[in-house]
């Protein structure tokens, strides 16, 4: 027969273990929970974090895009002695679209993309035409003197892009769009 002063000490012995076994899955549990919170806090942040580069992708590019086409207006106002200057800023105003059309096509696949690359091509085609469009002077030593666009500016095609893409990457109501809307054709 088993001694009666042995029986309380390992009932009292077992029950500290059970206590310390469940504390220690109690903490496990909880550790459990907060990776999987910070887990989801991370996914939101990075998630958070794309959205914002997708968002400031799109509005380099709108933004871009404006400024090549102001970039051509103001140059076909009227003759400049630095006319070279203008068309480089042009063409390279062009180029950094087409770099920007590439990121928001890495950021926004689908449509987005789709219509990035139609707005980049579209600029490209409208640097092309004021080159074409500009009469360079030179001296009689071959001095460049000043330069001049004298042919038509039309700029449907890149206005129908920029209104595609603005379409393509908002997702705002349409009456919230209007501050991204290009100026009315003069």
């Amino acid at each position: 027969m088993p001694d009666a002063t042995l029986l309380p000490a390992v009932v009292s012995a077992l029950g500290g273990v059970i206590g310390a076994l469940s504390a220690l899955g109690g903490v496990t549990l909880t550790n459990r929970a907060a990776a999987r919170k910070e887990e989801r806090e991370a996914r939101r942040r990075r998630e958070e974090q794309r959205e914002q580069q997708r968002d400031e992708a799109c509005a380099n590019l709108l933004g871009g895009a404006r400024k090549l086409r102001l970039q051509i207006e103001v140059a076909a106002h009227r003759p400049w002695e630095d006319m070279n200057q203008r068309l480089a800023a042009i063409e390279t105003q062009a180029a950094l679209l087409g770099d920007l059309a590439a990121r928001v096509a890495v950021l926004s696949p689908g449509p987005a993309a789709t219509a990035a690359r139609r707005l980049a091509d579209a600029t490209y085609e409208q640097a092309s035409r004021a080159a074409q469009a500009t009469k360079l002077t030179y001296d009689v030593e071959g001095q460049f003197l000043k330069g001049e666009m004298v042919g038509p500016l039309a700029f449907e095609e890149l206005d129908a892009s920029w209104e595609a893409f603005n379409r393509a990457t908002s997702d705002r109501e349409p009456s919230d769009q209007k501050a991204l809307d290009p100026p009315p054709r003069s």
